[in-house]
């Protein structure tokens, strides 16, 4: 066991680290290294994260997916059912392993032109990609430098358990479009957390069709989908430690429900944020008079991004929800906080100060885990022997009237579980967009259409979104079959 476990890892360090190991799958030509094997949509999805938008390509679908060898090339057919024709697109990989749009082609009548077509532009014996001129090399997300690695990475790159998460968060680093040169280094050490939010967030926007930029050394992102904008900000909330979120002793909840949705908690983000508001993002020439949101997540221990959700819109909106009645009368109602339980007595409602108006809106999620990058990429095909996961959590409860969430437990990869989603689990069910009601230049729903939304109508907040099931929290339990 132990020798079959230093050769995967072997594999993993290796150039070819990130092909999904998806096995053989009727290989269509003669060299091993030069064949075109079948691969499952979702694997070509996640190649497709390097795609200007992502994985879209309404009103075409991918009919199937490609890989050469262990994933020099990649590339699918799709089809498109209102025309009944199909189409192509290549990628190569790059010699700094970056993905590459090498050919689009369009109008096959059938799928076995298409994939002919396919076989020949994906160029399989080729050299690599070379780089353009003034585009700086990436650095190998593998390579250690002087400063070693931190138990976070540690665990991520040398467990075969962890092995989905690794290729999910290896071509979401190779789709970014610009990262910055400590990139590598503080996902490896002590900022993985931020890194690690970064990245999801790039796998939400492409997903969503959003364009994604980076020719700024700040605000992070420039977002655009259908000529609508935002300057994107991406901050954790940390405990000033290594705030990693996910290794240590589990943090639970306060027991108090006033002292978690208005004590510490909120506190935290409270801080967190105005020290990004400090820095007057809006002021820059290229952010000026555009929407700006800042993207939070809660890092600050192991587990508190499973309870403290509830925390920020409190802490945004100042109100706290509080349950009311017996029986069928119970409900819930908002209650007005002008503080926070906190030593400082912060002031509760960031979105009711008109000093803040230029902020458009808040976007959080508690998503941005190795669980979730372990999903994708297990549910991308990344499956090590034996090994299995289950998700369990809370659901919102959408019946009128409900207050309380439904639980459920699944294993991922299993029907139930896909079917919870039209398209399975992906990557933005999880992201809530909390929108400033004061804003100046507010953020359009649209632009973010798979997130949650969360606005103020008719002197409440309402929630607005696309999935019938939203999953509030969850853990993944990992295990190892014999």
């Amino acid at each position: 066991m132990y020798d079959q476990k230093q050769e995967m890892i072997r594999r993993v360090r290796s150039l070819t680290f990130f092909s999904v190991m998806s096995g053989d799958g009727g290989a269509l030509g003669n060299d091993e290294h030069h064949l075109i094997k079948p691969i499952p949509n979702r694997e070509f999805e996640l190649y497709a994260l390097s795609l200007e938008r992502g994985p879209n390509f309404d009103p075409a679908q991918i009919f199937s997916a490609y890989k050469v060898g262990r994933g020099s090339a990649a590339g699918c057919i799709l089809f498109n059912p209102d025309r009944r024709v199909f189409s192509t697109i290549a990628m190569r990989r790059r010699i700094d392993l970056c993905w590459v749009l090498t050919d689009q082609a369009s109008l096959f009548p059938s799928p076995e032109m298409a994939l002919h077509h396919l076989g020949i532009v994906m160029r399989g014996g080729d050299a690599p990609e070379l780089l353009p001129s003034g585009i700086r090399r990436r650095r190998p997300l593998m390579k250690v430098g002087p400063r070693g690695i931190a138990k976070e990475f540690e665990l991520l790159s040398n467990t075969i358990s962890h092995l989905p998460a690794l290729v999910a968060i290896s071509e979401c680093y190779l789709a970014l479009p610009n990262p910055d040169e400590n990139f590598v280094t503080d996902l490896q050490t002590s900022n993985f957390s931020s890194r690690l939010f970064e990245l999801y967030l790039l796998a939400c926007f492409r997903e969503q069709g959003i364009v994604v930029q980076q020719n700024h050394v700040s605000p992070d992102f420039w977002i655009e989908k259908n000529g609508s904008t935002c300057w994107v900000e991406a901050v954790t909330a940390n405990s000033g430690t290594s705030g990693s979120g996910g290794i240590g002793d589990w943090e639970h909840a306060p027991t108090d429900r006033n002292e978690r949705m208005s004590g510490a908690p909120a506190a935290r983000f409270a801080r967190t944020l105005r020290s990004k508001l400090q820095r007057n993002y809006h002021e820059m020439n290229h952010v000026r008079g555009e929407a700006f949101a800042i993207a939070i997540a809660d890092f600050h221990a192991s587990g508190s991004m499973v309870w403290s959700r509830e925390a920020l819109p409190t802490y945004l909106y100042g109100v706290r929800a509080h349950v009311e009645g017996e029986g069928e009368r119970r409900r819930a109602v908002s209650v007005p906080i002008s503080h926070l339980i906190d030593e400082h007595a912060i002031p509760a409602g960031l979105f009711r100060d008109p000093n803040f108006a230029h902020l458009s809106a808040i976007i959080f999620s508690n998503a941005a885990t190795l669980a979730k990058f372990n999903r994708m990429g297990f549910l991308a095909g990344v499956k090590p022997p034996r090994l299995r996961m289950t998700r369990m959590g809370v659901i919102f409860d959408r019946t009128p009237g409900a207050l309380e969430p439904i639980e459920f437990e699944l294993e991922v990869g299993s029907n139930e579980y896909a079917s919870l989603w039209p398209q399975g689990e992906e990557w933005c069910q999880e992201l809530e967009v909390f929108h400033n009601p004061m804003a100046t230049k507010p953020l359009p729903f649209s632009l973010i259409p798979g997130a949650t939304h969360w606005f103020e109508g008719d002197g409440d907040i309402e929630c607005r979104t696309i999935w019938k099931n939203t999953v509030l929290s969850s853990i993944t339990l990992l295990r190892q079959n014999k």
